[in-house]
């Protein structure tokens, strides 16, 4: 067995951007799964048709982490997220896919496949958004998961039942379908006997509706642990955060930086850099033969005098979040560290920092910009951006996972084999121009 397992960790973040952010800052997590996330608007962009530019959503971004949305629409608003470590994300033999056309998929719940070392398993993050206390379970209910293949479901499901409530809870409407189709997908339930998953607020009850539940399959596999708590690990929110380990039988190869031609350019090395370079002896050109050897020597010269100074390029060295610093992360240890309102007040303290952090960050630079910088400013204003290919469907209407499928979906969409007839004359092509004649001028007629 590995000794490496993979922690997959699940919280309702109750719609708190900057605890969403000092989470994926602070985890030690393979895996996050959010409920209830923060999903609002960013800077609108422009728009050539409507004046007040295009509103944009998004939702907690950060540059160590490969985000998973779930199958929405312009206009919805999606309940769920899950988050993957890039250094896992980009390992050889890691996989992640989201199954956007499964029939349980949903702007509130989210089905992937996992395939780490040539292991498969099957995750679901489930947030059960009621309105006006009527249940929106439907599509769920409707779409039994497959009990061949290792799941583990986890999600808030905001429903009480006899099966896993406290004694005197009031059973939920939608209760008894749910179990139901625990039963027909063959889902056991794993929580921790006993324990809250959400602490009760103003003179409300302590709850479980929180659940996490593992499929036979999964059960007979052994790879995953039991499922932990912590209310810590939450930093400060009604719900817990649960958490489960994934031990594959190998560990998967690790992310390994590929090195990039060219350097990182130092602004502030600008003259050390042409004090050596001038240093360097002038080639005599008098031919043809000696220009060429002359430019290979100042390509040779400019890669040394650079490799002397700068640091190589790697692809995708993964950092934290820019402007996170001391300040941020003592705000934070202080709300783990604290309970009841002592703990309402590190909150506010911890908003307070972020706030606080970024501000200075933005601050200094603007400062101290430099041309690198000013150009990176001007791409903030165009928001998130997805930076891989969104689930493409191949022609059988299965999901194109690999690099091969989807450069057959892609090749055969804008490259058909068969090219769609073009008819001589179109009904909105305009009307043919008449031919001009022209008749030379004459000397005498000038």
């Amino acid at each position: 067995m590995s000794d490496t397992p993979i922690t997959i960790v699940s919280v309702n973040m109750r719609r708190r951007n900057p605890l969403s952010i000092a989470f994926l800052q602070a985890t030690s997590a393979d895996i996050v799964m959010f409920q209830e996330l923060w999903f609002g608007h960013l800077i609108p962009l422009r728009s050539d048709t409507d004046p007040d530019r295009e509103q944009v959503c998004s939702f907690a971004t950060h540059p160590g982490w490969e985000i998973f949305a779930p199958k929405h629409q312009k206009g919805d608003i999606c309940k769920v997220m899950t988050y993957v470590q890039q250094s896992l994300w980009l390992s050889r033999d890691v996989c992640i896919v989201s199954l956007v056309d499964h029939d349980a998929a949903s702007p509130s719940s989210q089905v992937l496949e996992v395939t780490i070392s040539g292991n498969v398993f099957i995750l679901v993050n489930i947030y059960h958004h009621v309105v006006n206390r009527r249940p929106s379970l439907g599509h769920l209910l409707r779409s039994p998961l497959d009990a061949v293949l290792p799941t583990y479901v986890v999600g808030d499901f905001n429903t009480h039942s006899s099966t896993w409530s406290f004694p005197g809870a009031t059973v939920s409407s939608c209760a008894s379908p749910l179990e139901d189709w625990f039963k027909e997908s063959q889902l056991t339930l794993v929580n921790p006997t006993g324990l809250a998953m959400r602490k009760g607020e103003h003179r409300q009850r302590d709850s479980i509706i929180d659940l996490t539940l593992l499929n036979n399959s999964a059960l007979c596999t052994g790879h995953f642990s039991p499922v932990s708590i912590s209310f810590p690990d939450s930093l400060g929110l009604d719900h817990t955060a649960l958490s489960i380990n994934w031990t594959p039988p190998f560990d998967p190869l690790p992310y390994v930086p590929s090195v990039l031609p060219g350097f990182v350019i130092d602004d502030t090395l600008v003259s050390s850099w042409t004090k050596d370079f001038a240093s360097l002896p002038t080639p005599s050109i008098s031919s043809l033969s000696t220009l060429a050897a002359a430019t290979d020597a100042l390509d040779a010269d400019i890669y040394a005098v650079s490799g002397k100074l700068f640091k190589r390029r790697h692809m995708l060295d993964f950092w934290g979040l820019e402007w996170w610093n001391v300040h941020c992360k003592a705000a934070l240890t202080a709300v783990s560290s604290t309970q009841g309102e002592s703990r309402k007040t590190a909150i506010k303290a911890l908003r307070h920092t972020i706030t606080e952090a970024k501000q200075g960050w933005s601050n200094d630079n603007l400062i101290t910009a430099t041309l690198e910088t000013l150009w990176k400013a001007t791409t903030w204003r165009h928001g998130c951006h997805a930076n891989k290919i969104p689930p493409l469907l191949q022609l059988n209407g299965s999901l194109a996972i690999s690099h091969i499928d989807i450069r057959q979906v892609l090749s055969s969409h804008f490259f058909p084999t068969v090219p769609k007839p073009v008819p001589p004359l179109d009904p909105l092509d305009p009307p043919p121009l008449l031919p001009c004649s022209f008749t030379p001028i004459t000397e005498e007629e000038c």
